[in-house]
């Protein structure tokens, strides 16, 4: 898959970045991505899926790599995320596709699992489980548990300032981010104050830190897509928490289509103990744990999610 040269659909009357790979008649699997990253994040996914046989799909969300990037918060709700997704998949195919998500991919996947339920056969998801609907606005839930600093509510209340955070050095960011999970970190509050900690490490004058999961090469490229398009889109997902959650009270909860949740067992956000209430919701599901992983999955432990996910898709696909 050639990440240079997207090809562009229409959504929305915005540009949406798309790359395929894999045989023409091959079964379509759809990529997504999360936040902070790009249809890239799937490199290492890639080329397994299309040896197996697959068509293979993945776009840059709106907002982020080469697809436009509006501004404005309402541009970048549930209903357009879906949305582009639904373009993307008229674009490829008449039939119905597999959904693969991965963080903000995965919330993507299983609002789209309803909301375009019949252009949709089977959906896996890493990290991010289906949940509940929850009684209480989210934001009011992540107050309560982790503090006002909790990154969630910091892209809500002062979602410029946290811009220009992180575009002060896009490089150093990325560095921040992407690594394996700290043998000596707990999961408490401060893990989640995302601003508060990037801030404290460009004042110690970003220093090199240990278990990064990609190379430097790799980095630069996630580096240079947000200095070109900002962070933004991103930060306006975060924006929609609200409007998400009230729009999902008129959704079924429950996913009816085969489903796979592959959760990184050292993924603190995101354990996977998170995933326990989801059999009441999604009644044809498998859940499996990826050992010695964190949550940047695809980079963590590539070998054990491809593994996964052609198993899993095999079977599905004898079974149908």
């Amino acid at each position: 898959m050639n990440f240079q040269k997207p090809h562009f659909i229409i959504s929305d009357g915005y540009q949406i970045a798309t790359y395929f790979d894999g045989p023409k008649d091959g079964p379509v699997v759809i990529l997504i991505h999360g936040w902070p990253e790009l249809a890239y994040s799937w490199k290492t996914t890639v080329p397994p899926l299309v040896e197996a046989g697959y068509r293979v799909v993945t776009y840059d969300l709106r907002g982020f790599g080469a697809s436009n990037a509006p501004h404005g918060v309402e541009h970048y709700a549930i209903e357009q995320m879906v949305g582009d997704l639904e373009a993307v998949i008229n674009s490829y195919t008449s039939e119905k596709v597999t959904l693969i998500g991965h963080d903000w991919g995965g919330i993507i996947l299983w609002n789209a699992a309803r909301m375009i339920a019949e252009r949709i056969e089977r959906v896996v998801s890493i990290c991010t489980p289906h949940i509940k609907h929850a009684p209480v606005d989210p934001l009011k839930i992540f107050r309560k548990r982790f503090g006002e600093d909790h990154y969630f509510l910091e892209f809500n209340k002062c979602p410029k300032e946290v811009e220009d955070l992180f575009n002060r050095d896009p490089n150093a960011f990325f560095h921040f981010m992407f690594r394996t999970t700290p043998h000596d970190i707990k999961m408490d509050s401060k893990f989640t104050y995302i601003p508060k900690n990037f801030a404290k490490y460009l004042d110690q004058g970003a220093p090199s830190l240990p278990g990064s999961v990609m190379s430097n090469k790799d980095r630069s490229v996630y580096a240079r897509a947000y200095t070109q398009k900002g962070f933004h889109g991103g930060i306006a997902l975060y924006r929609n928490t609200t409007h998400n959650w009230e729009l999902a009270n008129g959704l079924s909860e429950k996913v009816l289509q085969p489903a796979l949740m592959l959760s990184p067992e050292d993924d603190l956000i995101l354990p996977p103990s998170s995933t326990d209430h989801m059999p009441e919701i999604v009644p044809h599901l498998t859940r499996q744990i990826i050992p010695n992983c964190g949550h940047w999955a695809m980079w963590d432990n590539p070998e054990a999610i491809n593994h996964a996910l052609i198993n899993w898709l095999g079977l599905a696909q004898s079974h149908s």
